[in-house]
């Protein structure tokens, strides 16, 4: 096989490769907890409205893990609340704290507004799981994909 057509063959599996993520970064859009509808493992933004703090717990109703989660603070957890209330904590906290449990009660859902998620100087793939295939996406729609090839000549023919 030639170079030029193992080339090409490159270029159309990574053209291939960057619809399949930002295929799969629109379906991850598309099933996010505030875009549809909650399933279970679904991580949702809480802001903590206990004024004193709130005990985060090894497990619900269980053993303490200090210290208490300041007022006003952000955290990501559970979308829905088990074990008669409680949510687990997955985001915002101390690793300490991680899958530590507060009482849905005392948190406020956060809302998104809309529009790119930022963090601190710039855009995050991890907030907004369309970014993660927009690089080769807008390569593949013809933001900058350049494909060599080089004729071969042919010899001993005259």
């Amino acid at each position: 096989m030639t170079s030029a057509r193992t080339g090409m063959k490159l270029a159309v599996a990574g053209a291939a490769s960057g619809l399949t993520l930002l295929g799969g970064g629109a379906a991850m859009a598309a099933a996010a907890p505030h875009g549809g509808p909650v399933g279970a493992g679904d991580i949702c933004r809480y802001e903590v409205i206990a004024r004193s703090g709130l005990n985060v717990h090894q497990t619900p109703r269980g053993k303490l893990i200090p210290p208490p989660l300041k007022f006003g603070l952000h955290i990501g957890a559970d979308c829905k609340a088990s074990n008669g209330g409680w949510v687990e904590i997955h985001q915002g906290v101390p690793v300490s704290q991680r899958h530590g449990w507060v009482f849905r009660a005392f948190l406020k859902q956060i809302k998104p507004t809309g529009g790119v998620s930022a963090g601190a100087g710039g855009t995050s793939a991890a907030s907004n799981p369309m970014l993660a295939g927009a690089g080769l996406g807008t390569i593949l729609l013809g933001g900058g994909l350049a494909v060599a090839a080089r004729r071969r000549q042919a010899k001993g023919l005259s």
